[in-house]
């Protein structure tokens, strides 16, 4: 006889299995790209991944040996409010994925309802119809537990995950961005700070020529043309020399507000002149394998694998859902024979429960479709962001080749220049010609100094901005 109930019950069921909504017919989906090639335009080579490979680090900063901007970084690390944000949302994430977690696992709860109830006189309570009951229903074991058949709760833990993990690159995509943009404007403020003293030493200069062409015009040697264009170099070099001083202290403001401190901070900022002269080592040459290390290339393809997930938990839905539950307890409609029943108010129960997806309007495969362009955008999203990365290396890497060279035509210029200026000083001490030979080779030098200034720090702008292209010394969690 039990047998037979068992056929029955599996005869009914597979008419109920195959009565669920259709899943649509599969469609096309967008589709990755393919690493570009760039090996022409960065001119790699066989040995360029493990060339890379050791090269940026995560503290990439450290190489430059500058006390002030590692002070600077330690600060904005500790209290940038974007940094912040983009921290809690990892945390966030983090939640998120615990949460969903849980879904595992079975849950187990207590329920406890105490209540006084008027049963109806005209129902079908026989000789309790009219009376009042005051009773309790105590279940200390009150159990869930969902089958995941289909795979639908592993699938959105793992959404939640790729989330998860897309969002930790966005943070580390953050405090590259925020580290790089300290860093540039560092560079920039010591250039300003270095040009400051130059130019005023050019405005002295330009003074001297001024003087010397007064006395001359006094003395009847010259007219007062001559007077009149110096007093034009001297305004014009002190309209400099203040534009550059309030270059520094907007350059100062910006540095203290990425730290997250107010404008006045900013002001105990001492740039290190010449501690930053050095260079940023490049890579030789530039693996695109690396772009994997790309906080923001890393945080869309994870984004495309939730997205891919999703699509998984959205087909679930067109099939059976089962959850296992029961449960334990004591339960009366008199109070006082809770406890007193001799073991009558036991009650318990357990059994799956099915529900099946007969119709649902198209809402079942709209919810598909939805998750299926989801993922499409997120895809799509990855080939944009993969294809601006691309470019954003290659034009990092000429960038910086292009700064190399302008900086041995300028090192080969400032020491023409200083030659030049050590042979008027010659001339004049040999009394073979005026001071204003002196006067115009030591301001040529002033200015070839200042090009010199401007070409350094074009040129580490230039490697931040590669360590930038290169990510910054990210590395990628295995998925």
């Amino acid at each position: 006889m039990k047998v037979l109930k068992n056929l029955l019950l599996l005869l009914v069921s597979v008419p109920l299995l195959t009565a669920c909504a259709l899943l649509p017919k599969a469609t096309s989906r967008a589709k990755l790209l393919a690493m570009p090639s760039v090996s022409s335009s960065l001119g790699g080579d066989a040995q360029a991944e493990q060339i890379v490979r050791a090269w940026p680090n995560a503290q990439w900063w450290l190489v430059l040996h500058n006390a002030e901007l590692n002070r600077l970084l330690t600060e904005a690390l500790q209290h940038n409010p974007s940094l912040h944000t983009a921290t809690a949302r990892v945390a966030q994430a983090e939640a998120l994925s615990d949460s969903q977690a849980a879904e595992l696992l079975p849950s187990v709860n207590a329920n406890v309802d105490l209540h006084q109830r008027q049963f109806s006189g005209t129902d079908f309570y026989g000789p309790n119809g009219g009376k009042v009951f005051t009773g309790a229903y105590i279940d200390p074991i009150v159990f869930r537990y969902h089958i995941d058949l289909w795979g639908k709760d592993k699938a959105t833990l793992e959404a939640m995950l790729g989330k998860e993990h897309a969002q930790a690159a966005e943070l580390a995509m953050a405090r590259l961005l925020l580290s790089t943009a300290i860093t540039r404007t560092y560079i920039r403020l010591c250039a300003a700070q270095e040009d400051l003293d130059l130019y005023h030493e050019l405005t002295g200069q330009a003074e001297g020529q001024q003087q010397l062409a007064q006395v001359r015009w006094q003395r009847g040697l010259t007219s007062q043309d001559p007077v009149y264009a110096s007093g034009q170099q001297v305004e014009a070099a002190r309209q400099q020399e203040a534009s550059i001083r309030n270059q520094a202290h907007i350059l100062r403001h910006r540095l203290a507000g990425l730290a997250g401190q107010g404008p006045d901070w900013g002001e105990g900022i001492h740039p290190e002149i010449g501690a930053i002269a050095g260079t940023l080592p490049p890579p030789d040459a530039v693996a695109l394998g690396l772009l994997v290390h790309r906080p923001d290339v890393a945080a869309a393809l994870w984004q495309v694998q939730a997205a891919a997930k999703l699509i998984k938990v959205a087909q679930t839905r067109f099939y059976p859902d089962i959850n296992l539950v029961g449960f334990a307890g004591l339960r009366s409609l008199n109070l006082k024979d809770l406890f007193l029943s001799n073991g009558a108010s036991v009650a318990y129960g357990v059994g799956p429960t099915l529900s099946l997806p007969i119709f649902e309007g198209g809402r079942l495969a709209a919810a598909l479709k939805n998750q299926q362009a989801a993922y499409d955008i997120a895809a799509e999203t990855y080939n944009g962001t993969l294809l601006a990365a691309v470019q954003q290396v290659a034009d990092s890497v000429s960038e910086w080749r292009q700064t190399v060279a302008h900086d041995a035509s300028q090192a080969r210029a400032l020491e023409a220049a200083k030659r030049a200026a050590q042979l008027a000083d010659q001339r004049y001490q040999a009394g073979l010609s005026p001071r204003d030979g002196v006067l115009v080779a030591e301001s040529a030098l002033l200015r070839q100094r200042l090009l010199s200034s401007e070409r350094r720090a074009a040129h580490l702008l230039a490697a931040v901005g590669l360590i930038e292209a290169l990510g910054g010394g990210y590395q990628m969690p295995t998925p």
